[in-house]
């Protein structure tokens, strides 16, 4: 009797505990960021890109904010299939009390030093990369092709090779 008592008494706790959650007015707001934050890291891993046809190229249009160009790497891997890539390693600290003072005094003058020894509150670490790889409908120039980065967008500016007729010659 006093075992079933028990479990029911946690039960009802822990079903109070949630309540109260679903109570409380930023929880929602909460969940809501914890998913968007998740989904920025995804989005990061697959930066959103355009693929663009025209008569004479293929552009591609990628999102890539806080990237370097020295981070983003372009390359053919065959005639039609383009990887774009990067990665990044940056270190972002910010600090409540940037210094603090120490007074040194010795017994033979009144000398007064300062030492400056920092006090971290919060230092975030960023590593990111991400690759990306098209496949091309037809192939392209791989020794005409461009790219420009700016404002965070990348843009590629693929030529498409022309089609040449050939004629045969029949034997």
């Amino acid at each position: 009797m006093a075992l079933t008592q028990r479990f029911f008494t946690d039960a009802f706790r822990d079903m109070d505990r949630t309540f109260a959650l679903l109570d409380d007015p930023d929880f929602l707001d909460k969940a809501r960021r914890s998913l968007s934050s998740a989904s920025n890291a995804v989005q990061m891993r697959h930066p959103p890109t355009d693929l663009i046809e025209t008569e004479s190229n293929f552009e591609l249009h990628c999102e890539l904010p806080g990237y370097d160009k020295k981070d983003i790497h372009i390359e053919m891997t065959d005639d039609n299939t383009i990887v774009i890539s990067g990665d990044v390693q940056k270190e972002k600290q910010t600090s409540l009390e940037d210094a603090k003072k120490k007074k040194k005094k010795t017994n033979k003058n009144e000398q007064e030093t300062t030492n400056m020894t920092p006090k971290w509150w919060k230092n975030e670490r960023v590593h990111r990369s991400f690759q990306r790889t098209f496949s091309l409908p037809s192939p392209v120039k791989s020794d005409g092709i461009t790219a420009t980065y700016e404002n965070g967008v990348l843009k590629v500016i693929v030529p498409k090779q022309g089609r040449e007729t050939k004629r045969i010659r029949i034997e």
